[in-house]
């Protein structure tokens, strides 16, 4: 099915013109996920991703079967890992939803136990992989709405830490993986990023994660920030300098929020003095 058809179908089915049940949904489905990276942004995040919303979330259109099935494919070469490493080109986009993609099926397993364990943890390896190896990280790209690879992974990590079933032992390497993209100098975020990136992190804390790791953190960070002055010409440096700032302010923040993270408060201002 051609972008047009598909629109045209999914815009029927937004306008009550036609329903869900009216289609032949593997078929749809099957459109949806070949379209899933479309460059535009109507058809890609107001029809394609709010259409797999309502059909996960919402509708009992789809078995476990078919959507354990539809996240196997989405954390393959063919979608997550789509020509990772192209920067700038609009592959982005089908890696970055089918991101989205994988956070929707996990919310929808937080209800419902649908993902085998063995699978569970594969996404858990596959995301951080995906994180570590991502390179581009725009956030709005212009006429083409948002790629937001970053925050729409520290989304899927958030759906996956909330999962009783991901043994906590697995969180201080998650954690890791996180920080390690705070600490970019190819571009400064400006969408958000520092903040969905602090969403698992806040989660975990609320569930095992233990509070040691951030003493460390926060040990480590004017250390690091010292070295890289040296060894960074002035623009990576300036960019890696503002992504770790802004990432302490927005942690200073939500630290505040509940009252058992405030003791982090004085330790994340002591970091911030020191960079």
């Amino acid at each position: 099915m051609d972008e047009q058809s598909l629109q045209s179908r999914l815009v029927d089915i937004q306008n009550g013109e036609s329903s869900w049940q009216e289609q032949n949904v593997p078929k749809l489905v099957e459109a949806m996920l070949e379209h899933i990276g479309s460059p535009n942004p109507q058809l890609r995040d107001k029809l394609i991703y709010q259409g797999f919303d309502h059909l996960i979330l919402k509708e009992a259109l789809m078995t476990n079967e078919t959507l354990v099935n539809l996240l196997t494919r989405a954390l393959g070469d063919e979608f997550l890992f789509y020509e990772i490493g192209d920067v700038g080109t609009d592959h982005i986009f089908k890696r970055s939803f089918s991101v989205l993609l994988i956070a929707l099926i996990l919310k929808k397993d937080l209800e419902h136990s649908l993902i085998p364990s063995t699978l569970l943890d594969r996404i858990r390896s596959e995301l951080l992989l995906y994180l570590d190896l991502e390179q581009d990280v725009r956030g709005f790209v212009p006429e083409k709405g948002w790629a937001h690879s970053i925050a729409h992974t520290a989304d899927a990590i958030d759906e996956l830490v909330k999962n009783p079933r991901l043994n906590a032992k697995y969180f201080p390497v998650i954690f890791q993986g996180l920080i390690n993209k705070v600490f970019t100098f190819t571009d400064v975020y400006v969408a958000g990023e520092d903040e969905r990136l602090l969403k698992p992190i806040m989660t975990m804390l609320d569930i095992g994660l233990p509070v040691e790791t951030l003493d460390e953190l926060f040990e480590k960070i004017p250390v690091y920030i010292k070295k890289q002055k040296v060894k960074l010409d002035e623009e990576r440096f300036s960019k890696l300098y503002e992504n770790c700032r802004n990432f302490l302010k927005s942690f200073y923040f939500y630290a505040g929020i509940d009252e058992k993270n405030a003791i982090l408060q004085p330790k994340i201002s002591d970091c911030l003095r020191q960079l």
